[in-house]
């Protein structure tokens, strides 16, 4: 048995190194399934199973459990454990556990150990076939001493047999090096009681010696020496101090490892009462679970006593053990403590101080959530800061440490220990040192020397280790130390605790900031927004909305002090009593979280006024408790629009069939006269038909302005400017009384977003051009071109050599002058077109024609892709 498997993804060439040194033949591997075929190919070579803590199809402690039941023994070498990690090693079945910081030194010892265990194991088992198979023999051969209870054994023939080979995975007294403690495990109650019951009342402690911890069970009678030897061998192996007592207390018998930890000779404790090794309060405690012992007449539950005791060492030292013990020659007893004891003393010291460092952890991770509310009444971000640096000193224990905040590219110190003497720079790069490499990862970082950390930037020589913690996206977190791996894995977890609460309380604290600010916007928008605002909360859907605050301008349109509102039924005051059922309708709404936009009338102090209402509701918690509703006063604006629909009949109607009778007599004038009564009449029918052609135009504005801006869609503008040229040449009257020329230069798509009426206003800047063109003969371009990428506008460019556009009509049209009697726009088609283009999302410009005469450029949004796309498949239908 000289052959090593390492297993590790990894595998270290140091440890590779060190097996092969010491005389054992090192086998690496990567996964579990590499190391099970190993172990099924060399069986009898495999000295012992070394694992890593992470495998390429496990864990370590997959690999324990898998070879729990296994002849080979299984240590793990963990590059970075804890001492649960030992704990859960050993639950899964692990014989030893050995940190790589003891690497290799500890670990060899190990491993030679359990070899030198696995081997002597493999030796008594081929005794114990050859000896059972006497057994089995010799009750084949003799019928009636078969089932006779002078012989143990023939009442537990599997057990011996089981035990015979000694499974190394279950081999005495493994240990922890790592300074975690194998938890005792109690010898089989049972096991114990059939030995008792069926052994010879003056049989030695090797007939009844029972090891649970290495799973041997043993009962051996005096007709068998080779037993006897076989239990004195075992006594002296198990790895745990073994005794047994006679009635009075006295040792009859002790292993090598009880003389050993008691610090006496062997010789020295026999005859001895135990007393000798035990503390005065560990005896009487030792008493009193033996007259339990024994009063329990030797029920199973009750055959083992298991009690803590101090053992007190010759040297004055005092160890915290635990003591296993049963009584045996019970039924030959004549005290009140039973017979003779045999026992099994553990070394409790790990497990008493892994209890302690847990409480110690427990009580740190208590003190890390009261340090969490002391982050929740924090008002500032700089006691964030203190609070965060205190609790680290104080709960964690960290001596020196530093909080940075991310500012832009740089990390800021914002809160450092208060003993630190070194001066440390201010702030530094996120791209520099363990600190920007924490920031930027996001990850923990724990460097055990940085002095021959490439990444870290040193600012003392009096550091050499550093706990490195990113704060969420805020900033980092370092505890720095002298020592040399000052932080282990229980450092790191505590301080992440405590971190995870720090960014916690930075994030609210910033959520609350924002909301404070938002708050303070809504506060200044409210209390100077122009129309009336009142802020309400509502119980319920179906209950009236109640005033809880009301701007100046709601005070000033309706006529009503705050003080008179606050508390009471907003409806009450402003909702006049044949519009309750309306107002209900709106509360409802609202009140289940709809957004409502109406007109309504309301009553004010000065009497009822329409206006235009938008209620808001203001959802917390998925219910709606508060709403915000704005009243804008609309009562003018109706009346002038009442006032412009009636005009605008009188125009379209009344003066247009006026027109129409005018221009039918100047006709028949015309037609019936000559000389300067037939001019006049010709005069008439002119200025007649410009004035109905004036009134079509205003019906033309008029459907134009009733339109918004949903009403754009996405055409081709070829196919529009092709379809207006030809109502241009075909429909327009003058268009066919004069001769021009008209060139056009069209791509053959190009699909844009624009009004319903953009033919309409391209009609009118056609006749602009023709129209007041003095030039003979007239000549007009009309250019389609993609124009200026960048704003991503289509250019429709029309030129004439007419006298242009005057200067005063263009800033009309521009908005850079006021209308007046003496300025107003004297072509109605114009405006007609600027308001086309504006609601398409263009513009409408001006330029010079060289050398003479005037470019108009209607600029309009070019259409996407994705819409053009989806354009032509709903064509295609």
């Amino acid at each position: 048995m000289n052959c090593v498997v390492y297993a590790d993804c990894s595998p270290s060439d140091d440890l590779v190194a060190a097996f092969g040194d010491a005389g054992f033949e090192p086998i690496t591997a990567e996964t579990i399934a590499e190391c099970r075929s190993i172990v099924e190919r060399e069986p009898t070579r495999i000295a012992c199973l070394v694992s890593a803590h992470s495998l390429g199809d496990g864990t370590c402690l997959e690999l324990c459990r898998q070879f729990a039941s296994e002849p080979v023994p299984v240590v793990v070498c963990p590059a970075d454990g804890s001492e649960t990690l030992a704990g859960e090693v050993l639950a899964a079945g692990g014989d030893g556990y050995v940190p790589r910081a003891s690497a290799p030194e500890t670990l060899l010892e190990r491993v030679r150990t359990l070899a030198a265990t696995q081997q002597s194991a493999l030796f008594r088992s081929l005794d114990d076939e050859q000896y059972i198979g006497d057994l089995e023999t010799e009750g084949r051969t003799t019928s009636g001493a078969a089932n006779s209870s002078s012989s143990p054994l023939s009442s537990l023939p599997s057990t011996v047999e089981s035990h015979s080979t000694m499974s190394p995975s279950a081999s005495p007294g493994p240990g922890l090096e790592s300074g975690a403690t194998d938890d005792a495990v109690a010898p089989s109650s049972a096991t114990l009681e059939n030995l008792l019951s069926e052994a010879d009342p003056n049989g030695s402690l090797e007939e009844l010696l029972e090891y649970t911890d290495a799973d041997v069970s043993l009962a051996l009678t005096q007709e068998h020496a080779t037993d006897r030897e076989r239990a004195g061998t075992i006594v002296e192996v198990v790895g745990e101090s073994v005794y047994s007592l006679d009635s009075a207390g006295r040792f009859v018998t002790v292993n090598e490892t009880l003389a050993e930890v008691s610090g006496y000779d062997r010789a020295e404790l026999i005859g001895n009462h135990i007393s000798m090794i035990l503390s005065a309060e560990s005896i009487e405690r030792r008493q009193k679970r033996l007259r339990a012992l024994s009063s329990a007449g030797g029920q199973p539950d009750d055959a083992v006593a298991t009690y803590e005791v101090t053992l007190e060492t010759q040297a004055g030292r005092q160890i915290p053990c635990e003591i296993n013990a049963t009584l045996f020659d019970a039924a030959e007893s004549e005290d009140s403590s039973g017979g003779g004891t045999v026992g099994i003393i553990r070394d409790i010291s790990d497990r008493k101080r892994m209890k302690r460092e847990l409480h110690a952890h427990e009580a740190k991770i208590a003190s890390l959530h009261d340090v969490a509310s002391k982050l929740d009444d924090c008002e500032t971000r700089e006691e964030i800061y203190e609070v965060t640096v205190t609790a680290a000193e104080e709960v964690l224990q960290f001596d020196v440490c530093v909080v940075d905040m991310v500012e832009g590219s740089l990390l800021v110190k914002k809160a450092v220990s208060t003993g630190l003497d070194v001066e440390v720079e201010q702030t530094m790069s996120v791209e520099e040192g363990i600190a920007g490499k924490t920031y930027r990862t996001g990850r923990t970082h724990r460097v055990d020397d940085i002095t021959t950390n490439p990444t870290a930037k040193t600012e003392s020589d009096e550091f050499r280790s550093v706990l490195s913690i990113p704060i969420g996206d805020h900033g980092v977190f370092q505890a720095v130390s002298s020592d040399f791996a000052a932080f282990d894995h229980d450092d790191q977890e505590l301080a992440e605790l405590l971190l995870s609460h720090v960014s916690d309380a930075l994030e609210r604290f910033d959520f609350e900031a924002e909301i404070r600010a938002e708050r303070d916007r809504f506060a200044a928008l409210f209390e100077n927004v122009p129309d009336a605002a009142v802020s309400t909360r509502q119980r319920s859907a179906d209950a009236p909305p109640i005033i809880e605050a009301v701007n100046p301008a709601f005070e000033q349109i309706f006529g009503y002090d705050e003080s008179e509102l606050l508390g009471e039924p907003l409806d009450q005051f402003i909702v006049p009593p044949d519009r309750n059922a309306e107002a209900l309708s709106i509360n409802h709404r609202s009140g289940q979280g709809s957004v409502v936009e109406t007109e309504v009338k309301r009553r004010t102090t000065d009497g009822i006024r329409d206006f235009m209402i938008r209620v808001v509701p203001i959802e917390s918690d998925d219910e709606v408790e508060r709403s915000v509703g704005l009243y804008t006063d609309i009562t003018d604006r109706k009346r002038r629009r009442k006032r412009l629909e009636i005009l605008n009949r009188v125009l379209r109607h009344d003066l247009r069939n006026g027109m129409n009778i005018i221009n039918g007599c100047a006709e028949v004038v015309a037609d019936k006269e000559t000389g300067e009564t037939e001019d006049y009449a010709t005069i008439i029918q002119e200025r007649a038909n410009e004035l109905i052609g004036l009134a079509e135009k205003t019906r033309a504005v008029e459907r134009t302005l009733e339109q918004d801006g949903s009403m754009t869609t996405v055409v081709d503008a070829v196919d529009i400017t092709e379809q207006a040229l030809e109502r241009f040449e075909h429909e327009t009257d003058f268009a066919g009384d004069r001769p021009y020329n008209l060139s056009v230069s069209l791509p053959e798509q190009q699909f844009v977003r624009a009004s319903h009426y953009l033919e309409t206003a391209l009609i009118q800047v056609l006749e602009n051009a023709l129209e007041h063109n003095d030039s003979s003969p007239p000549v007009i371009g009309v250019r389609l071109s993609e124009g200026d990428t960048d704003d991503d506008l289509v250019t429709l460019s029309i030129s004439d050599n007419g006298p242009g556009i005057p200067t005063e009509e263009r800033e009309l049209l521009q908005d850079e002058r006021e209308i007046t009697q003496l300025r107003h726009a004297s072509g109605l088609g114009l405006w007609l077109v600027n308001w086309v283009v504006a609601q398409s999302g263009g513009r409408l410009t001006f330029a010079a024609n060289e050398p003479y005469g005037t470019t108009v450029e209607l600029q309009l949004p070019r259409a996407e892709t994705e819409t053009i796309q989806y354009v032509a498949d709903e064509d295609d239908k």
